[in-house]
């Protein structure tokens, strides 16, 4: 390039950054699958970085060969994947035909603990640059503690088996598949724009450990958008509250949920909501979401949380008595007449929490079981109804709404939390049990930004109550399982005092409590408690109750 070129090329990287500075960039979520860029339509004229690239490589197999075959064929042939760690877990619920699935995941292969970048370039048809690249860096790296971009970088493979005879005989299955993913997520580094001028036909995808191969994401440019970027979520109580501010227990208390765009532009009719069969056929424009995990089964740690994309509101307190909630809620409250599902009791749990799906599990859950899919037709409201029963303590009660949006290539999840008074005028304050988060979530991490946008630590547990059928959906499961495996989270496994609050927080053993971190426990405790045949809580159902009293009243190098 002459001179000429160079100062003609400068002026417009220069306009384009100053142009970019006039309005806040957009995070692009990026897919790849089998080698095949997932098409992109993104707003013209838009300043974004790269916030989100989903990688996923899958094939079939007819014996059980582990992952070798992703090691012959597809984008992660010929990688080094020796070194990988493996963890095996059974889905909890038989399949339709009375077989059992069985889930066998793998880390820390040689590739995947390698530093390495993707660069995204925008090209035109013929594959030509027509904005400078972006580099998103992985890998840790001692000694540059901050080079990656993202704040989540998870590299796994998977082992499907979904013929087994039983959850101990594989045997005789014949029903194999091997996946390699790629989770990179929550920038760093949102500074580190791009912009895609008239005539960009694709993002160009470049990943350093195979340099010689390219991945194109087909774009189109969208000049006049219906909607705006950004999610919001606003909630209202409809039921007014009593002369002096308050609820009286036993009130039924009727809130509506409304979706919003960065602009503050509705993205459905007040009153409803698309319906589920809208949602799956792509009749949802504005790009709200529901549960997509009859399509995309999704694992806590190992596979795609964040695509699994809830709508969800929920209501905890008093806010004075929060805990994580032990009590463990049923298949079968999902498929009942109920709307919502009552998930924590005073009498048993120590407060009240009750939480509703969108649509209502009944019809999202039923209707899976329905050949018809009759509840997926069904109308979905705007509107959701809690019930504070008789004997709820007074206090501060939290009402959240959780979900998730993607549109024009922004996908992007988002919460909003309001506070009620019940039996009382004096707001109360949150007990958490946990409360230095914020030392590690930090720089791009901060939970406000992670997977469900919300940095409220007290509007979590009703949410995340233990599912018979997804027993690392409880708070405390997911947390330790996560941060018990992380290379991030830096801290001593057995130094408590990194998160809890204080001793009393972590008095109750169970289980759950310790074999969501701990991967074994001694014989006497096998020949006691059983063995360990769940990778999240240790056992079955009984991995929830208190085991006793008197043990594990303390933990060496707790720091409390």
């Amino acid at each position: 390039m002459g001179k000429l070129g160079c100062f003609v090329f400068a002026v417009s990287l220069l306009a384009s950054t100053v142009s970019a500075g006039t309005e806040a960039p957009v995070g692009l979520a990026l897919e790849i699958d089998n080698g095949k860029g997932v098409p992109l339509k993104v707003k013209a004229d838009q300043a974004f970085y790269i916030n989100q690239i989903d990688i996923r490589a899958h094939l079939k197999a007819t014996r059980d060969e582990g992952i070798a075959g992703l090691s012959k064929r597809g984008m992660f042939a010929n990688l080094p994947w020796t070194g990988a760690n493996m963890e095996q877990e059974f889905v909890d619920q038989p399949n339709p035909d009375g077989s059992y699935t069985r889930r066998r995941f793998y880390s820390g292969a040689e590739w995947m603990r390698q530093p390495a970048s993707f660069t995204v370039t925008p090209v035109d048809a013929k594959g030509k640059a027509v904005a400078p690249a972006v580099t998103v860096d992985v890998g840790l790296v001692k000694g540059a503690p901050n080079r990656e971009t993202m704040f989540i970088n998870r590299f796994r493979a998977i082992q499907w088996v979904s013929d087994c005879k039983s959850m101990s005989d594989c045997n005789k299955a014949r029903k194999f598949e091997e996946e390699a993913l790629i989770e990179l997520r929550n920038s760093r580094h949102p500074e580190q724009t791009l912009r895609l001028p008239a005539g960009t036909a694709a993002l160009q995808l470049r990943w350093s450990l195979r340099p010689s191969v390219t991945y194109a994401i087909p774009v189109q440019l969208v000049d006049k958008p219906e909607f705006s970027y950004g999610y919001k979520i606003a909630i209202e109580a409809l039921t007014p509250p009593g002369a002096d501010g308050s609820y009286a227990p036993g009130t039924a208390i009727t809130f509506q949920l409304s979706q919003l765009d960065g602009t503050g532009k509705r993205l459905h009719p007040a009153g409803s909501l698309p319906t589920y069969n809208d949602f799956r056929a792509g009749r949802a424009p504005a790009g709200l979401q529901y549960y997509r995990g009859f399509d995309e089964p999704a694992a806590a740690w190992y596979r795609r949380k964040h695509r699994e994309r809830m709508l969800m509101a929920q209501i905890i307190g008093p806010a004075d008595a929060l805990q994580p909630i032990r009590s463990l809620v049923q298949l079968e409250d999902f498929l009942g007449k109920n709307v919502t599902q009552n998930v924590g009791k005073p009498e048993r749990d120590g407060l009240y929490a009750e939480f509703q799906l969108f649509p209502p599990s009944n019809d999202l859950f039923g209707g899976a079981f329905d050949p018809r899919h009759t509840g997926w037709a069904a109308p979905v409201s705007d509107k959701f109804t809690f019930h504070v029963p008789d004997n709820a303590r007074p206090g501060t009660y939290l009402v959240t709404v959780k979900g998730r949006r993607v549109y024009l290539g922004e996908d992007i999840p988002g919460s909003q939390t309001i506070e009620i008074l019940v039996g009382t005028t004096q707001r109360g304050e949150p007990r958490l049990t946990v409360t230095n988060c914020a030392n590690c979530h930090k720089d791009g991490g901060e939970l406000a930004t992670l997977l469900h946008g919300n940095g409220n630590l007290a509007a979590c547990n009703a949410c995340h109550s233990p599912l018979s059928f997804e027993p690392d959906n409880e708070a405390y499961v997911r947390i330790h399982f996560i941060h018990s495996r992380s290379e991030r989270f830096s801290a001593p496994l057995n130094q408590c005092s990194a998160c809890h609050r204080d001793g009393a927080s972590i008095q109750r053993t169970s289980k759950a409590a310790c074999l969501s971190c701990h991967r074994s426990y001694p014989a006497s405790h096998v020949q006691k408690f059983g063995p360990v045949r769940s990778i999240y809580v240790g056992g079955g159902n009984e991995s929830f109750d208190r085991c006793g009293e008197s043990c594990h009243t303390t933990h060496k190098g707790s720091g409390l």
